[in-house]
């Protein structure tokens, strides 16, 4: 009983769910009422965890094809400069995964992510800090002028060329963010092998899960946020 009534308090207490109270007692002495109710229930249904994953699913069900390549391209995902681990959660786990792949195929791993400088500085940092901490050593290069996935998609092509190496590569980023990174990178030249990492979707429902959530609010913004970038890079 205690369970539920933390949950229940969690919910409606904290964001997005306070939002949703408030605007339900101000939708009823409003004479704006249906609107006032249809933006308390369309924030409650893109805070509950079957929403987000209904948004995701299209996202991030990618096929992975059998294929081998000779470079491993990383997407930057953000800093935490005062952290231990400077890469953001998103981008630690990028880095990880490639890392793993460029340990166990013996191949170069490329790193593209902006942030005038302050992403490629700390994924140097990281490379160093799991290279020291369990002993093993890979070639890395390091593209830091994008600011976006098209660029960085542009000065990865721009980064190849200068070395003459093959635009055939095993690309890693978030799996959430996977289709959208094919897209730019097939433009600027390059055959995409897929290697998502950072899933967002759960499928394992319990009652709470139909509760609001910053967390499901939270992943359905990102994959909103896909489906307009995916609209940007297929007609912009």
């Amino acid at each position: 009983m205690l369970f539920i009534i933390s949950k229940l308090i969690t919910a409606f207490l904290l964001p997005p769910g306070i939002f949703i109270i408030i605007l339900f007692f101000i939708a009823i002495k409003s004479r704006y009422k249906k609107s006032i109710f249809f933006l308390a229930g369309l924030i409650w249904i893109l805070s509950i965890k079957p929403l987000s994953n209904l948004l995701l699913y299209p996202l991030e069900n990618i096929k992975i094809p059998k294929q081998k390549a000779p470079y491993v391209v990383v997407l930057g995902g953000g800093v935490v400069s005062k952290d231990v681990i400077k890469s953001s959660a998103h981008q630690f786990k990028r880095l990880v995964y490639g890392m793993s792949i460029a340990s166990t195929e013996h191949i170069p791993l490329i790193f593209s992510g902006g942030g005038e400088g302050k992403e490629a500085s700390a994924v140097k940092h990281d490379i160093k800090f799991l290279e020291n901490s369990f002993h093993f050593h890979i070639k890395a290069y390091f593209e830091y002028k994008s600011k976006d996935t098209k660029q960085n998609a542009y000065f990865s092509a721009k980064l190849f060329e200068k070395n003459h190496f093959k635009k055939k590569i095993y690309l890693v980023t978030s799996a959430f963010h996977m289709k959208r990174a094919m897209i730019d990178f097939k433009r600027a030249g390059f055959k995409v092998i897929p290697r998502p990492t950072d899933f967002l979707s759960d499928y394992n429902y319990s009652w709470y899960d139909f509760l609001p959530s910053m967390d499901s609010l939270y992943k359905s913004f990102w994959a909103l946020h896909e489906y307009l970038g995916i609209i940007k890079a297929k007609f912009l």
